[in-house]
């Protein structure tokens, strides 16, 4: 049987097994086609939720960047999106999760219990990066050669499994993102909107040399706040050979990109 039709299976029989009164929609589309888990433990998990929350339309997915959000719909009922690591989680757990659809005053108690469950079971996590996502050879620049070459150049054990890749265009253009840095894959993601003729190397240097120093200088927690850009960061950033042209070139070109020049 199909890793797909397994799931359609999955989704149909949990559905059939529980309790019209007290089981609502499960969903397992969003699943990658190679997990393995029980067809029980998540129609166990499915069915806990619903005897506390009553019927509750339950998405499983493998979402790393929201491990669980939560949305009442215009009948009352309930739809929770939760990453797979949660099926088989504990009492306290499920209480925790039902106290955050839920609301009131204890839902910062439920965050954080929910938080604490997450950073004990991130072994549940997938970080791997599949090569064929990566697309690091664009149309007018080559980020491989430019990773490889600052790689070299910071000569840091830090950088070795750092990987590359060209991003996708989002879906607003009132903003821009030219890289982000994905501290758990070792990823730097560059926007493709940097891949074009009139678009400088030496600026989509920067922007790999920039996420580069992610890696090497990490966030760190200061005053209840997250500092992701640190006095050493900024230090080493300005050491790029070509920082003040590349600073001049971004603010002068910033409104072409987002469509104003």
């Amino acid at each position: 049987m199909e890793q797909q039709d397994f799931w359609k299976w999955a989704e149909a029989e949990a559905q059939r097994s529980g309790s019209a009164a007290t089981v609502g929609r499960l969903d397992l589309s969003e699943l990658p086609s190679d997990l393995r888990l029980s067809v029980p433990e998540i129609q166990t998990f499915h069915t806990a939720l619903c005897e506390r929350i009553g019927r509750l339309e339950l998405v499983l997915t493998d979402n790393r960047r929201r491990m669980v959000s939560v949305h009442k719909k215009k009948d009352g009922r309930h739809r929770l999106r939760a990453h797979h690591m949660f099926v088989g989680c504990d009492r306290d757990t499920i209480e925790a999760l039902v106290q955050l659809m839920k609301g009131g005053d204890d839902i910062e108690q439920a965050r954080q219990a929910i938080k604490n469950y997450i950073t004990r079971n991130r072994d549940e996590i997938s970080f791997d990066v599949d090569p064929d996502e990566l697309e690091a050879l664009g149309e007018y620049h080559n980020l491989q050669a430019l990773l490889d070459q600052w790689r070299e150049e910071l000569g840091s054990d830090e950088l070795a499994d750092v990987v590359i890749t060209w991003g996708r265009y989002g879906r607003g253009r009132r903003t821009i993102r030219f890289g982000s840095y994905d501290f758990d894959r070792k990823l730097i993601r560059i926007h493709p909107a940097l891949d074009q003729q009139w678009v400088p190397s030496f600026f989509v240097e920067f922007i790999v040399y920039h996420e580069l120093l992610h890696a090497l200088f990490p966030p760190i927690e200061a005053s209840s706040r997250r500092v992701v850009h640190t006095s050493e960061f900024r230090q080493m950033e300005e050491k790029f050979p070509r920082y003040e042209e590349a600073m001049a070139w971004e603010r002068r070109h910033l409104p072409r990109f987002l469509g104003d020049g």
